[in-house]
């Protein structure tokens, strides 16, 4: 079943953002009496946890070794931690929280945990770090945000510039269709740095906003969010830099030419799109099973309009490289009826 709903526009207005913000988190201070036994239990275990480990608690830049990381795990089990965690984020969050894509999931200890949320020592005890979030509104909304959105993870334009100037030639040749719309779709678009790149894309080759329409989607609601107000409360750099980039694309009027939907990319059928972006996911972490990176490319494929183009890029390291290297996805790509095409980076196929 598709999970496509229909696409909202940017809104950077601090005021539509919080009214927005609040249809997202809930506000203020979360009571319950479960997550409040929870909290106890790890409050307890992390007494004994102080009063056992030998190394010295965790700080910003420690290096984690072996041995730290099992015994932490013993005398304060992540499998603990965890459903803490996901407790409170059934009570704090308006949505069904993907976690697991999230470090909460993928860190394999506490200390790991700490280390990839970039967390000050003060947090170290969970129980402590759960009855802050807990009680502050404020607080909860900056630690769910880097929670989703890791500052380590994606971010800035133009992270792929062979690409990009391969899009560039390719959208001067086909140029904005006679009639209707040229439509561009950002597959798994994150927070939305790739959207508003492709919609400069095409206001600089000359295509007015009223001849396009650039749609962002991803499954996640936080990277939406941000997505569409430029939101990092964990990040405010990146905000503004978002911001500061986008503004040529609302001076232009082009606001309502740009879209962001959720929607899972591998069941979504909608569309007939001239240019489909879908960087960083393809062969990756999060969609790697051959059979189901098959039917993700096939549906792709099946959404592009006569002549259009699917463009794939990633950072991904080596060792998914070897998993499923170019070769596979050209071959699928192939294998959807498409065109391969020598892209500058990354892969790109062409609908007959």
């Amino acid at each position: 079943m598709s999970t496509h709903h229909a696409p909202l526009h940017p809104c950077f207005d601090p005021v539509g953002t919080s009214n927005q913000l609040s249809r997202l988190l809930v506000s203020g201070p979360i009571v319950d009496a479960d997550l409040d036994r929870r909290i106890a239990r790890l409050r307890e275990r992390f007494r004994t946890y102080c009063d056992t480990y030998p190394f010295g608690i965790w700080d910003s830049g420690l290096v984690v070794t072996r041995e730290m990381r099992a015994l932490t795990d013993i005398l304060l089990p992540l499998a603990e931690i965890r459903p803490a965690f996901v407790r409170l984020f059934r009570l704090a969050l308006r949505f069904p929280p993907l976690l697991e894509a999230t470090p909460l999931t993928t860190a394999g200890s506490w200390l790991d945990l700490l280390e990839r949320l970039g967390t000050s020592a003060a947090r170290t005890n969970p129980a402590r770090l759960l009855e802050q979030l807990a009680g502050d509104g404020e607080r909860r909304t900056g630690f769910v945000f880097s929670l989703f959105i890791p500052r380590q993870y994606g971010g800035g334009f133009d992270r792929y510039p062979g690409q990009t100037v391969f899009l560039k030639r390719w959208i001067g040749q086909r140029g904005a269709p006679e009639r209707g719309i040229f439509s561009v779709l950002d597959a798994a678009c994150g927070c939305g740095e790739g959207t508003y790149a492709l919609a400069r894309l095409l206001l600089d080759a000359g295509i007015a906003p009223e001849r396009f329409r650039v749609l962002g989607s991803s499954l996640e609601e936080i990277e939406l969010f941000a997505a569409r107000h430029a939101f990092f409360p964990h990040d405010q750099r990146r905000g503004e830099i978002l911001r500061s980039f986008a503004a040529p694309l609302f001076a232009a009027g082009a606001a309502t030419s740009i879209g962001f939907v959720r929607e899972d990319i591998r069941e979504a059928t909608n569309g007939a799109w001239d240019v489909i972006l879908c960087n960083g996911i393809l062969g990756g972490p999060f969609l790697h099973d051959r059979q189901t990176l098959e039917r993700a490319i096939a549906r792709l494929a099946a959404r592009l309009a006569p002549g259009g183009l699917i463009v794939a890029a990633d950072r991904f390291h080596e060792g998914w490289k070897r998993r499923v290297p170019a070769a596979m996805l050209e071959e699928m790509l192939r294998n959807a009826g498409l065109t391969v095409l020598a892209a500058g980076e990354g892969v790109a196929g062409v609908r007959p």
